[in-house]
């Protein structure tokens, strides 16, 4: 056979093994699937040589060799924007239509190849074979060098993007050995005619070594670096495949020892044979690990600097959500877990707390032995899921005061154990992430803070803008004095006085929610009171307008004063009684009872004649609310005993009693307004 030959058939096989592992590994992986096809291609390739080396140079021979060549050009390209990382943005995925639009230069050249329009003339030569493509060779090799070029675009942007060093090595390996006989071959190719000064030279044996070039620096690359998940068919082949070899020697050299030199009957050396074996199996499999592991799997780290640069990049994160997931994975990096999981109280999962667990304990066999010799079956079950889920070992997320969460590890991919340093990385990590969370909650309560105060500042600046002065005035002969404190969160309260002459009226409303809500409410309440001039029609026209945002439920009390017919009638839909003091006695009038705007109000009406030295008290909840909680005693019994003389007295005496508490910003509105005969 000629080496060529050799090379060629080499080269399939290698291919086809590592497209099949590859592919049985993770098959439903997309980046699996495509780096199969890819090797496939290549096989291909190899075969189509191996065609042309036995049968002789003919046409349907080069049409076999340059179908998978003109097919890798444009898989490759797909296979750079998918792997390691997807790349949303490379021009093959930028949008539905881009992967069939860069496929058709690669459909149009099969096309031409199929129909015999490719290649023109062909002519043997020593170990290869000398091309001419007419009027379509400047097409063909532009077509290659255009996939070439978006490939190393792609690449380029992958590296950019790679952040740790193995990251990086493993980008490195695994597209410099891809494009060596993408790249290398599509050059020669392209570019022969004008170095060489003759037709395209295709030389047989270049493209098999470089393929077996390219399959030994994968295997490495598999082994070192853990290339699409495939390593653990090698690592634990080649531990398992030692020992076998090494326990088969010592019990053929002890059979041999035995019965040769010691004359021991047969029964005897096999069960000498089995107890040595016993003995040496677990120290003899360890051994096989930390030698494989050392050449092929775990790389020793600076737990130091590793865990400074997690801690960064940790702090860097927005919300706890994304610090969790970016924990787990920067871990992922370093220890190659085949699955891990973080669960947070405040983020509402049913995090699992082991309370009273040893420092230091973490592994879930050690927990479920734990919590055995101290009886506590309901935690030893807990522990004992989680060993059914193939979780290995769990880092409470604590403090000295409270429990925060805690990340369930899962076994190594490689299912070598994990190191003392690993596992003092992560419980070093664990131990740091409840401070995090706690800054991060720090922060986020002082967002909220901001974001309430700045919605304060502008409810209260809205509400201004349609709330009457408060102090000393009158209002169709009366003599008013009203007064206003909103609480912190402005609950609602407004004082309303119109004196249009077709629309006079004194109202005080008292808004059910807080902030912009109220705000709102009370908004749309002055806007109908002040453009519906029929004072029978204001309430419920209000009433059925509030009731249109169902939604946010947004409703008031309202207690409305109008001069009509020579007196006074009062409108009163949720505020308390208005009170009348008269002879010094103070009585409610029939005025309560009623529901506020918003949920079919149906105010309580009542017509009063205030004689001279009466005065009336129109007040929201807070006013009485205040008298009951603050002072210990009911507003009227107050006002009884205190028999306020005029209107400017009684608000003088009612602003001195809640006057400390309001210093001390109490949590709700109080609002009022007196009214008296001059």
């Amino acid at each position: 056979m000629k080496l060529t030959a050799f090379l060629s058939a080499a080269s399939a096989v290698i291919q086809m093994i590592l497209a099949v592992m590859v592919l049985v590994r993770n098959t439903g992986r997309r980046e699996n699937r495509l780096f199969s096809l890819l090797l496939l291609l290549f096989t291909a390739w190899s075969l189509a040589e191996l065609y042309l080396n036995f049968n002789g140079i003919d046409k349907f021979g080069l049409q076999l060799l340059f179908t998978p060549g003109i097919l890798l050009g444009y898989f490759f390209c797909v296979f750079t924007a998918i792997y390691p990382e997807p790349q949303p943005e490379a021009l093959i995925f930028r949008n539905r239509w881009a992967p069939a639009l860069l496929f058709l230069p690669a459909l149009l050249l099969l096309a031409l190849l199929w129909s015999g329009r490719l290649i023109s003339s062909f002519e043997p030569i020593s170990d290869g074979v000398s091309l001419a493509f007419g009027s379509n060779e400047f097409l063909l090799k532009g077509v290659i060098i255009l996939y070439l070029f978006l490939s190393l675009s792609t690449l380029s942007k992958s590296r950019q993007k790679a952040e740790t060093t193995t990251q990086m090595r493993r980008l490195r390996y695994t597209f410099t050995a891809m494009l060596l006989p993408v790249a290398a071959g599509s050059i020669t190719i392209a570019l022969s005619r004008w170095f060489m000064g003759v037709g395209t030279v295709y030389t047989f044996g270049l493209f098999p070594v470089l393929s077996i070039i390219m399959s030994i620096i994968l295997s490495y690359t598999m082994l070192r670096y853990n290339l699409m998940e495939i390593d653990l068919i090698f690592s634990i082949g080649l531990v398992y495949t030692l020992l076998t070899a090494i326990l088969a020697g010592c019990m053929e050299l002890m059979q041999e020892l035995l019965q040769s030199i010691l004359d021991v009957s047969d029964l005897s050396t096999k069960i000498l044979s089995i107890l040595v074996i016993a003995g040496i199996f677990s120290p003899l499999k360890e051994m096989l690990i930390r030698l494989v592991d050392r050449f092929f799997g775990r790389q020793s780290f600076d737990s130091a600097k590793v865990m400074q640069t997690i801690l960064a990049e940790l702090r860097r994160q927005p919300d706890q959500a994304r610090m969790l997931a970016r924990f787990t994975g920067e871990l992922q990096l370093v220890l190659d877990f085949t699955a891990a999981e973080t669960m947070a109280v405040s983020m509402g999962a049913p995090a699992i707390n082991f309370p009273g667990l040893p420092e230091g304990l973490n592994e879930v066999d050690g927990i479920i032995h734990h919590f055995g010799q101290a009886g506590d079956e309901k935690h030893g079950q807990i522990a004992r899921e989680l060993r059914q889920k193939d979780f290995r070992h769990y880092f409470p997320f604590r403090t000295e005061e409270e429990f925060f969460g805690c990340l369930l590890l899962g076994p190594k991919s490689t299912r070598v154990p994990y190191t003392e340093a690993e596992l003092n990385l992560v419980a070093g990590l664990a131990n740091e992430v409840p401070h995090i969370i706690q800054n991060l909650q720090m922060i986020d309560r002082l967002l909220q803070q901001e974001k309430a105060s700045q919605e304060i500042s502008l409810a209260a600046g809205m509400l201004r803008a349609i709330s009457a002065k408060t102090g000393s005035s009158s209002f169709a002969g009366l003599k008013i004095c009203s007064f206003a404190s909103l609480a912190g969160e402005i609950k609602g309260d407004m004082i309303d006085i119109c004196e249009e002459p077709e629309n006079s009226y004194l109202s005080i409303f008292d808004a059910f929610h807080q902030g912009i809500q109220a705000v709102l409410t009370l908004n749309l309440v002055f806007s109908v009171f002040r453009t519906v001039s029929d004072h029978s029609s204001k309430i419920t026209t209000v009433d059925r307008l509030l009731r249109h945002f169902s939604g946010q439920n947004l409703c008031s009390a309202a207690t409305v004063l109008t001069f009509e017919n020579n007196g006074f009638r009062l409108r009163n839909c949720g505020n308390p009684p208005p009170l009348l003091i008269s002879g010094g006695k103070v009585s409610e009038l029939p005025a309560g009872g009623s529901k506020p705007v918003g949920v079919a109000a149906s105010p309580a009406t009542c017509d009063i004649i205030l004689q001279q030295g009466d005065l009336l008290l129109i007040s929201t909840n807070g006013l009485f609310k205040a008298f009951r909680e603050l002072r210990g005693v009911a507003l009227p019994d107050f006002l009884a005993t205190a028999a306020p003389k005029d209107v400017e007295e009684c608000h003088r005496m009612l602003a001195a009693e809640i006057e400390p508490f309001i210093r001390k910003r109490y949590s709700d509105d109080i609002t009022f307004i007196i009214a008296g005969k001059t």
